[in-house]
């Protein structure tokens, strides 16, 4: 989905992109937070070492924060610029293409893993699939950290409307009617802590992976 024309101008120029996530950013403390949201829950929560997964790491700024916490970090993006950069980047993560609804990765590998600001991207089948592969790769007891779109309050109402309209696609207005913990656990994945930030524009949830059924 290409979205609309100001979208596709953000993404042919970093600077348009990054001016928009840095205005975004402010009502959590800026860039560096919004990228550590993750990583605040999940690293205190894994011993140094642990194996987790940054789902659709693009270059990998979000996954820094991990790196810097000692965790064994792997990112898998489906497209190559934007794993081209995160090696520039950071040389000790190890980076695998593929889609996040269908990781070329073997079964209960990760302790923990991470997306942020990604699953509203992904229309309803590809949402759930992912969901899915994220609960398939994670280790029993492991941790599971988001952070995505919630619907605004307030007068953060109109201004992620408009920023909606103007920088998303239909998936992102979709998500933002969706009961994403019902989603989470109809895909196996339990939440354990909820929180909304930036006016209720944002949320993070941590989540544990259901018991198989016998």
């Amino acid at each position: 989905m290409a979205g609309s024309p100001l979208r596709q101008l953000a993404y042919r120029h970093r600077w348009i992109y990054d001016a928009v996530t840095a205005t975004s950013a402010l009502s959590v403390g800026g860039v560096g937070r919004l990228r550590a949201l993750a990583a605040e829950w999940m690293v205190p929560l894994l011993p140094k070492g642990s194996a987790v997964l940054d789902l659709c790491c693009g270059s990998g700024e979000a996954a820094a924060p991990l790196l810097q916490a000692d965790l064994r970090v792997t990112g898998l993006d489906i497209a190559p610029r934007a794993l081209e950069l995160a090696a520039l980047r950071h040389s000790d993560l190890t980076l695998v293409q593929g889609l996040a609804e269908d990781p070329p990765l073997p079964e209960s590998s990760f302790a923990g893993i991470q997306l942020s600001l990604a699953l509203h991207e992904f229309p309803a089948a590809e949402r759930r699939a992912l969901l899915r592969s994220a609960r398939r790769l994670l280790q029993p007891g492991g941790v599971f950290v988001m952070v995505d779109l919630h619907p605004a309050a307030g007068l953060m109402k109109p201004l992620q409307q408009m920023f909606c309209a103007l920088f998303e696609t239909e998936t992102a207005t979709a998500f933002l009617q969706l009961d994403l913990p019902q989603e989470l656990a109809d895909c196996g994945l339990q939440v354990e802590r909820h929180e909304l930030l930036a006016g209720t524009a944002l949320q993070r949830l941590l989540c544990r992976p259901q018991p198989a059924s016998p």
